[in-house]
């Protein structure tokens, strides 16, 4: 994944969760962060719809629970695209 692609993903983190800092976000997961519950899961998938400019299968991302879940299924996807 190249700094672009992972410079978006960290911007949609701090879209939904202001309160981490830029060093933080490689290491957000949801049981480690009280605030990211399922609201936030939906919030964050819908950003990163937005700003991939994807559409975001709910269930292909349910077990997508940290940053580095998802950077990989990014990959994944933007590899395949």
């Amino acid at each position: 994944m190249d700094n672009s692609t992972r410079d978006k993903l960290v911007r949609c983190f701090a879209l939904v969760f202001p309160k981490l800092t830029e060093q933080q976000i490689p290491n957000a997961s949801a049981d480690q962060m009280a605030e990211w519950d399922s609201i936030a899961q939906v919030n964050l998938l819908s950003v990163i719809g937005e700003e991939f400019g994807i559409d975001i299968d709910f269930e292909e991302f349910e077990g997508a629970t940290s940053y580095e879940k998802l950077h990989t299924r990014l990959r994944q996807l933007t590899a395949s695209a």
